[in-house]
């Protein structure tokens, strides 16, 4: 069920008033209920695997804080991430596994073959069956649990923070249970800390004009990123990557610019319309994005990109690796295996291992050039220092270079081969080596047009007032003509130019 589709208006005009009218306790049965028909309409099979983890995870918890020595906690705990890890692993990178293996296996031996789906599919026919699902022509194929990455982080933060003594585990499983599976932020996050949101499904919630207004605000703008920026900027850069040889290095370049700007106002959209919905209920969500297109690092970059993924993996996995506290070349290791994880955790795919390495080294070489700064500015006489910190004209060339370091990284992430990014670096860089006889290909200026007209709307109306205020309610602190004007725009564009087909967010896939 999508945000943007007739249906989803439709589910929350109808568990919206609902949920006004119940008491806190009632409330959160009832989003329970709401959150499990969310989830389970497209595939009503996965409900039971996330309830089952939900259940247990919930005792794991109360064992965990009640443990009468560290060591039987400590026991409890790594039961549980075994157990999270391995049904995501099961679920999400046992297609890829076993295609590696057989690889592997065909290179040492040729003519040998592992197929692990193969020997699950005869041996093991219910599990099976739970792990696949039907594709359009009937053929069962493996299925990822939607949601699955970022619920298996709800739960494993849980129980790490329990241990940690950082939060007290939950007495009501309700409480537990809706924190899990709360319909805005399920199946793409943002992905929530419980010291942050279970104390907002522990108390009675308000609601109020201004939480009201805040949450149409955020969702208007995240429908109108989602429909009017990122949908047209996705049809025009899926043009380019399905066919990359057949269009010039200018074209190629155009695709990768769509492609960049359709990924963030994609996610960031749905970001916004999931931290809209919970606004209207009461509940306030972690911001997920705070315009990284801005920014003049690496680093800088993901203090604003995905924030709720970038935090997770650094309390979580940078720092429990060692982080900085073991020497520069572990520092430097440690960032590197980071995002080569963090990378995975986004799909099965050594394109997306690829893109999580070269932000790792990215990071790197960004942590080194500081280092190595810090140094020359330490042994610079004071009178010449002043001037170090000038930066507006230095700022624009490091963001403009930070941008297009990140842009290339895109490749790997919208291309669905390894062959095909690198057909793709391949005509950016190399002579284009198109084939003779084979026709060029040119995108629809048309539509071009139109999407690039979107893009510019998203930056004046939303991103440029935001990031100069510091404020994502930016919009309604204008004068009330320019901000029903702004609004106005906002609807009417996302109403002319939604199509009739509703299109999945990218990360609904991860």
């Amino acid at each position: 069920m999508l945000f943007n589709s007739l249906e989803f208006l439709v589910f929350f005009a109808v568990v919206f008033p609902l949920y006004c009218a119940l008491s806190r306790r009632w409330q959160n049965h009832m989003l329970l209920a709401a959150s499990y028909l969310f989830y389970g309409w497209a595939e009503p099979k996965f409900v039971v695997l996330m309830a089952l983890t939900t259940i247990i995870d919930f005792f794991v918890g109360i064992r965990i804080e009640d443990a009468r020595t560290p060591l039987a906690g400590k026991r409890w705990l790594t039961a549980s991430i075994v157990l999270n890890l391995t049904l995501l692993g099961t679920f999400k990178y046992l297609g890829f596994l076993s295609e590696n293996i057989d690889a592997l296996c065909q290179w040492i031996r040729p003519g040998t073959h592992c197929d692990l789906i193969g020997f699950l599919e005869h041996n093991c026919a219910p599990l099976y069956r739970l792990m696949t699902t039907q594709n359009a022509e009937g053929v069962l194929k493996l299925a990822v649990p939607a949601g699955i990455s970022f619920y298996t982080f709800h739960e494993i933060s849980y129980v790490t923070d329990i241990y940690r003594k950082h939060i007290k585990a939950a007495r009501k499983f309700e409480d537990f249970a809706v924190f899990i599976s709360f319909f805005p932020q399920l199946v793409a996050g943002p992905i929530g800390r419980a010291s942050w949101q279970m104390p907002q499904f522990q108390k009675t919630r308000r609601m109020s004009y201004e939480g009201w207004s805040e949450g149409l605000a955020l969702f208007v703008t995240g429908m109108f990123r989602k429909v009017v920026v990122a949908d047209p900027l996705g049809a025009l850069a899926k043009h380019v990557f399905d066919h990359p040889e057949r269009f010039s290095r200018g074209w190629l370049l155009v695709g990768l610019y769509c492609f960049t700007f359709q990924i963030y106002a994609d996610f960031a959209g749905y970001s916004d319309m999931a931290r809209g919905l919970a606004r209207f209920m009461g509940f306030e969500l972690i911001q997920n994005f705070e315009h990284p297109y801005f920014s003049t690092s690496i680093t800088e970059f993901w203090r604003r990109w995905h924030i709720s993924l970038s935090t997770w993996l650094r309390d979580y996995l940078y720092i429990p690796l060692g982080g900085n506290r073991k020497g520069t070349f572990r520092t430097y290791v440690n960032l590197f295996l980071t995002m080569f994880l963090g990378g995975l955790w986004h799909g099965a795919s050594w394109n997306f291992a690829v893109w999580g390495m070269l932000h790792g080294i990215y990071l790197a070489v960004h942590k080194w050039i500081m280092s190595w700064r810090k140094v020359a500015t330490d042994v610079t006489p004071a009178s010449t220092r002043r001037g170090t910190y000038q930066w507006h004209p230095a700022s624009f060339v490091k963001g403009i270079v930070t941008f297009h370091l990140i842009a290339l990284t895109w490749i790997f992430f919208a291309s669905k081969t390894f062959d095909q990014s690198s057909l793709y670096l391949r005509g950016l860089f190399v002579k284009h080596a198109m084939k003779a006889g084979v026709k060029p290909m040119i995108l629809n200026k048309d539509e071009l047009n139109a999407a690039g007209l979107g893009l510019l709307a998203m930056v004046v109306l939303v991103d440029l007032p935001q990031y100069l205020k510091k404020d994502h309610y930016a919009m309604l602190r204008w004068p009330f003509v320019w901000r029903v004007a702004g609004f106005l725009v906002l609807v009417l564009a996302t109403i002319l130019t939604r199509g009739a087909e509703h299109v999945p967010f990218i990360y609904f896939k991860f």
